[in-house]
Order: C-alpha cells, then structure tokens, then sequence
C-alpha cells in the first residue's frame, strides 16, 4: 500500500509543481503577448496567454462569475479530497490506477490553487489544424487530469474485458 500510495503522491506533486511552474512562466513570459503568443509549429500549435474564469469548453459560462468561481472550486475541492481519502484508505490497488490517480490530483489541485489565488486558471497551450479545428487553450494541470482519466477508463474497459473472458470460461454449475 505505501508503495501505491507513494506512487500516486509523487505523481501529484511532480504535476503540481510543472503545473504552477508552466503557468508562472506563461504569466510573465506570455501574459505581454496576450492572444499572439509564441508560435511554436505554425498552423498548428502555440503558446499563448489566456485567463479561464469557466471550466472546459466554456461549461458554466452562463453563471454569474462569484457562483461559478464557488462551484467550480466546490466541485474540484470534493474530488480532491475523495481522491486523497481512497489514497489513505488503502484503496488504490493497481499500479496504473495509482499513476491515474496522481495525475487527476495533481491537476486537481494545480487548478484549484489557481482559482483560489487568481480568480481563473491560466492557460496557455493551444493546439489547432490550420483554421479547420481549433482545440481550448489548455494547460499542464488539464494534461494531468485528461490523462488520468484516460487511464483509468482504459483500465475499466480491460478489467470489464478480463472479468468477461474469467466468467465465460468457467463451467456452468
């Protein structure tokens, strides 16, 4: 359990810290260049400075912005604290389910700081095809959290699958 447990912390911390070390940077690097950042691939993918008082894909955009600020908090608070509470109960058992978990908390928190401290998460990595498909400005701590989930429903779909195969190979009783 420790070794799972410290697995899972670490990665949190590791995403934590290039998280509010990434959005430092673009605050003083980026924040001049406002929405003509850096291009790092033309026609495909920027550096670029933006403040997301809303969540992804401009969910909640609609709510007065104290009201969203709270529930937006609120929400990545309680995930927080579930995720540290089956983290200390010894109830990430996988290594791959660990990683997951460090990574959606790490995130988590990266993000939750930001709205506390600022009001809004900084933003800054902007992928795109040309003018046909433009991705939200995202950052470090959403990696963490896309890729953890990613991970966690890849493992639930191959555990569903092993579970399966368990069952059908048994002799009926």
């Amino acid at each position: 359990m420790l070794k799972r447990s410290s697995l899972t912390l670490g990665l949190a911390a590791f995403v934590l810290a290039a998280d509010q070390l990434s959005k430092a940077w673009a605050q003083g690097a980026l924040r001049p260049l406002g929405r003509l950042g850096v291009t790092v691939i033309p026609g495909c993918f920027h550096l670029v400075y933006a403040e997301n008082s809303s969540a992804a894909f401009g969910i909640l955009q609609a709510l007065p912005y104290e009201l969203r600020r709270i529930v937006l908090t609120g929400f990545a608070a309680a995930a927080i604290l579930v995720l540290v509470g089956l983290v200390v109960a010894g109830r990430i058992q996988r290594g791959w389910t660990a990683a997951a978990t460090g990574l959606i908390l790490g995130g988590a928190v990266g993000n939750v700081i930001d709205r506390i401290r600022l009001g809004y998460v900084v933003d800054f990595i902007d992928w795109h095809v040309g003018d046909h498909y433009h991705w939200p400005t995202f950052n470090v701590a959403d990696s963490g959290i896309v890729v953890g989930v990613f991970i966690l429903l890849f493992l639930s779909y191959v555990v569903d699958r092993e579970k399966a195969k368990e069952t059908a190979a048994r002799p009926a009783a």
